[in-house]
């Protein structure tokens, strides 16, 4: 009896001490979370802006899409800082909301980062976007972010990591710990731009040594060698931001699956800047699971200062592409010439615009583009861009589901793996439990979905992926 009320007391006493130790830890906890957040809720400044966007395509859709489409573009930023400006935050959340396509209206943190800047050195930690290169046309080396291609070529996503950033007279030091990996976007079916097979992104598949948790490392350092000629040297190694592709093998619902390899990767940029001269180079070497290949870009640049007694400034730029993969490589820049002109207006309403062509000499296949921006008073601006493709070659596609499922069998940028047997096995044991041998007997069956994947795997015709897609944009964006 005594021992058991004995018990109860201890048991009464224990919770009690457990209850206020957790009590005191809250207290603590609280106490340090106020501490550490505080400075960041006070004193801070909000910025945003509101665009709307507006896209008109030369042609209808290849497979129904809308010719024009409306979108609102919604962004914020937050910026505070504390302890005599050693320590800095920014938050930045961004969405898009699509008239046409689903998967493009998304919701993204650009940036969301704590900056403690020491003597010699800084740390930043969080969410944000870092850009690396030299070049116009394509930049080679600047591997940390992912590309969004719903929002456009050139914008990234933001990458959580950490950054710790060494500042001497050898030069800046930058070591990143990039911290899980984010897959690529694309545009859904009812967008434009989009490839004939839409891409699955729900179901990207991972090399045996890759996942989307990976953290993955990179490094880069970057000085002057002399007054004219400034040099920087990067390492990558984790996730290929660039997928590789298989076909689903399902004619009643095709879609592309997004295939992501380990890489290393070794970078190099250069600039050398003389009098209105600017020579630059980027060049990578990398290795993978899936090949070994080098890639570079030199181009030269010259400038008008003044041109015509006037307060315009005139760029002028030449660039050319090399891809040791040639036909091979995903992309289309891997053997091509740029040309182009920067113009900056030097007025008050900061007009500026870039036109470029770009052409493969192998194909002859040719795209220009021109960029235009310009503030509307003082609280807009106005942007415009317009992209056509001037030639785009004929693809190489078969005549018979036999023969166009041989050939993507044997496709190089299908192939090594990414098929296997068994998924072709039971694909077609499924047509034929699904509609009988029609696909035997009837060569046209399912032959439209097949010639669409070997649009996608003719390598010598990539730009014809895009089908009746030039077009221009207009946005007008508010600034408060």
């Amino acid at each position: 009896m005594a021992w058991s009320l004995f018990d109860r007391l201890s048991e009464s006493f224990m919770m009690k001490l457990i209850q206020f130790v957790v009590i005191g830890l809250l207290v603590l906890v609280s106490t340090a979370a106020r501490a550490v957040f505080e400075p960041l809720l006070e004193g801070g400044e909000w910025s945003a802006e509101t665009g709307v966007e507006y896209r008109y395509f030369k042609d209808p859709g290849e497979f129904g899409q809308a010719q024009n489409a409306v979108a609102l573009r919604l962004g914020a930023e937050y910026f505070t800082s504390w302890n005599d400006e050693q320590d800095l935050f920014t938050f930045a959340p961004y969405v898009i909301l699509d008239q046409q396509d689903p998967e493009r209206t998304l919701f993204d943190i650009r940036e969301a980062l704590w900056v403690h800047v020491g003597e010699d050195w800084e740390l930043r930690s969080g969410v944000t976007r870092v850009f690396w290169g030299k070049t116009e046309f394509i930049n080679l080396v600047d591997v940390i972010n992912q590309q969004d291609l719903v929002d456009g070529d050139d914008e990234k996503l933001g990458q959580p990591m950490l950054n710790l950033s060494l500042v001497h007279d050898w030069g800046i030091f930058d070591f990143y710990l990039l911290v899980g990996f984010r897959e690529r976007t694309f545009p859904g079916p009812d967008g434009r731009l989009r490839t004939p097979i839409p891409v699955d992104t729900d179901n990207a598949q991972y090399s045996t040594d890759t996942g989307p948790n990976d953290i993955d490392f990179a490094a880069r350092w970057q000085r002057p060698l002399t007054d004219n000629l400034e040099m920087a040297l990067s390492v990558f190694s984790g996730v290929d931001r660039e997928p590789w592709y298989s076909f689903n093998f399902d004619l009643s619902d095709p879609m592309l699956i997004p295939n992501y390899y380990h890489k290393d990767q070794f970078g190099i940029e250069l600039e050398y800047l003389y009098e209105g001269w600017a020579v630059k180079f980027e060049g990578i070497a990398v290795e993978s699971e899936r090949e070994q290949y080098w890639a570079g870009v030199a181009g030269v640049e010259y400038s008008f200062y003044g041109l015509f007694d006037s307060d315009v400034d005139v760029t002028l730029i030449t660039e050319f592409m090399r891809d040791s993969r040639d036909d091979m490589a995903p992309g289309y820049l891997e053997h091509d010439i740029g040309v182009g002109g920067r113009f900056t207006f030097n007025d008050e309403f900061d007009t500026s615009m870039l036109a470029g062509f770009l052409w493969d000499p192998d194909t002859e296949e040719k795209v220009i583009s021109v960029e235009f921006e310009r503030r509307l008073y003082s609280d807009f601006k106005l942007e415009v861009q317009a992209i056509s493709v001037l030639e785009r070659g004929t693809p190489q596609v078969d005549e018979t589901n036999a023969q166009a499922i041989s050939a993507l069998l044997n496709s190089p940028l299908l192939g090594q793996g990414s098929v296997a047997f068994d998924e072709v096995r039971d694909f077609l044991l499924g047509l034929i439990e699904q509609d009988g041998l029609d696909i035997i007997f009837d060569p046209s069956y399912g032959l439209n979905v097949l010639q669409q994947v070997q649009r996608l795997t003719d390598s010598s015709r990539k730009i014809s992926v895009i089908e009746s897609d030039d077009y221009i944009q207009v946005k007008l964006t508010y600034y408060y």
